[in-house]
């Protein structure tokens, strides 16, 4: 599982997913106001997400709306949807709940980006993916 922030509002993160000439896209993304999940991929397929061809290729991405550098994006209702929607497909797959399983986009060899940041809550991202 690779967390990511987008960078983009949720409307505009949709748009660029659907752009074949983007070349880029992720199985899922959190929108921040109320924690509503758009599938973009189906987990059967690839997305375009990690940077890394062989993380692509047997990871699931999740796309967080919001900026790194802007921890307003990170409401409770993104962080707990996100969380059901993590610990269901660890569940489907047998993905052991954490950090290991669980990384970041910046975690990714050969990545260049930064998200999720340093604002991003993992201790408590990860227990909420365990208490659901």
């Amino acid at each position: 599982m690779v967390v990511h922030v987008t960078q983009e509002t949720y409307a505009d993160t949709l748009s660029i997913f659907r752009n074949p000439e983007k070349q880029v896209s992720a199985h899922y993304v959190v929108r921040s106001s109320d924690g509503h999940v758009a599938q973009c991929v189906r987990e059967a397929d690839i997305a375009w997400h990690a940077g890394n061809w062989d993380y692509n290729t047997r990871s699931i991405g999740i796309e967080h709306e919001g900026w790194v550098d802007r921890p307003e994006y990170f409401t409770n209702a993104l962080y707990e949807q996100s969380a059901r929607l993590t610990a269901a497909i660890c569940a489907t797959y047998g993905i052991p709940k954490d950090r290991a399983h669980i990384i970041a986009h910046h975690e990714v060899p050969g990545s260049d980006h930064t998200d999720p940041g340093p604002l991003w809550d993992w201790t408590r991202y990860i227990r909420l993916v365990n208490f659901v």
